[in-house]
């Protein structure tokens, strides 16, 4: 018994390190590829469009994150499975984290709307007749 909880138990710490790695070499993949996309000219909508339309899947996602991988690191995701569970612990973190901009988005778009309209409604009165106070 003490044996197999020691296996699982060194199976979590190199789970922890690789997703450790992992967060630590995705700020470095991120800004690289945002400067990639500023050198092709892509404003911030175009980005942004690109980033949530484009690559709006999860296993899209995951193949782009894929490029941030060494040769021999893909490789060990079809043989390794301490390494696999890493990596899908790792993009199912980012894809929270990114589904959750998302919501940010959509919601201050609403709000946005939601304050034009009350915008227009306030002035609708001044509008409708500018002479009268």
């Amino acid at each position: 018994m003490n044996a197999s909880t020691d296996k699982s138990d060194s199976q979590t710490d190199a789970v922890s390190f690789y997703v450790e790695e992992f967060q630590r070499r995705f700020h470095d993949f991120e800004q690289a590829r945002q400067e990639e996309l500023r050198h092709l000219r892509h404003d911030f909508i175009a980005r942004l469009i690109g980033d949530h339309i484009v690559i709006g899947d999860k296993p899209s996602y995951d193949c782009m994150l894929q490029g941030m991988l060494k040769e021999d690191e893909r490789e060990r995701l079809e043989t390794d499975p301490c390494f696999t569970k890493a990596w899908r612990i790792f993009v199912d973190l980012c894809w929270l984290k990114r589904q959750l901009l998302r919501v940010a988005l959509v919601v201050g778009a609403i709000i946005l709307a939601l304050l034009l309209v009350v915008g227009c409604f306030l002035a609708l009165p001044y509008v409708a007749n500018p002479n009268h106070k």
